[in-house]
């Protein structure tokens, strides 16, 4: 009995600790989150309070931000950004923009599912690239990892709003993604006794259970740390002030993205197999000058309509259907010249974009299709990210969506 006392006490010890200094680190951080100027963490596209964390997104979704998720094009390559419209003052809702290269579908479904539960009306935007869909095999196991998050995770596998169905579906993707997994052993370990539905599976569960409490909680305490640690050493509100005055003017927006795009561009004519591309100068110079042998049907092995990316685009929208979330669906254009020219006809590049919709058209959530803008010049920056002429674009429109 004394024996059994001196492995029950300290058990029970740490978890009163691990209990109370939770519930200290969450009191800091809503403070930290309430006066502290939040655009400098809004502002980072290589945030793990955003990207890996659930604290500072559920505090910012229940005050009302809108989400916005995408990838690459979600760095701050031009003025025209989301941050800039959104997170200045000039609306009733602030944005969170979450992703960078190599986030897709799949983690955005996490991310969704890691949010509470009791935040109404969540407004969450879903930037879709097309070259998310050019590998047959989807994201790839580094490049998953590279973004995979133990503490959303978790939150995903215990949401009880989220099926058993659409749990299943997530945790097989995630077991595939998740080889040679390195620091996210225990998740591995997680989804192969979670897939086992055996007697030995069931048995399993019940031997690991204590651990993966003990671990849920310490993953959870670490997004509440970085999340601290990030916020002291932010400004207060009244220290600094990025608000700009007045209202949106858009027609000037567009006036002003137009001008600054032809900087962008310049006045030399840059082409690709002989026809003329409206990008930016450096990234032609860097990334396309001289390579016309190169990209000559380079994606001519690309078939869009098939690969592991719509299972993982199902399983997003399934989680947003569970989740009594209505997200709008963007369809972000690739420029016609650079496909057409490597291989991806316009033809299956609209045979792509009708299968997307005809993907989320049941689930009945709003689509804005920005395909049709492939061939407007300026619309893009380079041959696959918007540009200053389509960010005020598609600002306007989620302004236009979520504002009135």
């Amino acid at each position: 009995m004394k024996k059994l006392k001196y492995i029950i006490l300290p058990i029970l010890l740490c978890g009163i600790f691990v209990f109370g200094f939770n519930k200290f680190m969450d009191k800091k951080d809503t403070e930290l989150l309430q006066t502290k100027d939040l655009f400098m963490m809004l502002h980072d596209t290589k945030s793990l309070v955003k990207d890996k964390g659930v604290f500072a997104n559920n505090y910012l979704m229940r005050n009302g931000y809108m989400m916005v998720m995408g990838s690459s094009e979600l760095s701050h390559s031009t003025k025209q950004h989301p941050d800039y419209y959104f997170n200045t003052g000039r609306t009733k809702n602030g944005v969170i923009t979450i992703g960078r290269a190599y986030t897709q579908t799949l983690q955005d479904a996490t991310i969704l599912g890691s949010l509470d539960n009791d935040i109404k009306d969540k407004k969450v935007v879903l930037l879709l690239s097309m070259q998310w869909f050019m590998d047959r095999e989807g994201v790839t196991p580094h490049h998953f990892q590279t973004r995979f998050s133990p503490v959303q995770f978790y939150r995903f596998m215990e949401n009880p709003e989220i099926s058993n169905k659409v749990k299943d579906k997530y945790i097989k993707r995630v077991s595939q993604l998740l080889i040679k997994p390195g620091e996210f052993k225990p998740e591995a370990l997680y989804a192969k006794i979670y897939m086992d539905k055996s007697i030995k599976g069931k048995v399993l569960k019940e031997v690991f259970r204590p651990y993966y409490f003990f671990r849920k909680s310490m993953v959870s305490l670490k997004d509440k740390g970085i999340t601290m640690k990030k916020l002291e050493h932010m400004y207060d509100k009244d220290e600094v002030n990025y608000n700009i005055r007045g209202k949106i003017d858009w027609d000037k927006e567009m006036s002003e993205a137009k001008k600054e795009a032809e900087r962008r561009v310049g006045k030399k004519v840059e082409k690709l197999g002989g026809k003329r591309l409206y990008i930016d100068k450096g990234y032609y110079k860097e990334y396309i000058h001289g390579k016309d042998s190169k990209f000559k049907n380079v994606y001519d092995y690309v078939d869009l309509n098939k690969g592991k990316e719509f299972e993982d685009l199902n399983i997003f929208l399934e989680t947003c259907k569970d989740l009594g979330i209505k997200p709008t669906i963007v369809l972000l254009p690739g420029m016609n010249e650079f496909y057409n020219y490597t291989g991806i006809s316009q033809k299956e590049r609209k045979d792509f974009f009708k299968k997307v919709n005809d993907e989320v058209k049941p689930y009945n959530f709003r689509v804005i299709d920005l395909s049709k803008n492939e061939n407007k010049r300026y619309y893009l920056r380079d041959v696959m990210h918007l540009g200053t002429v389509g960010w005020v674009d598609l600002c306007q429109q989620l302004y236009n969506i979520y504002e009135r």
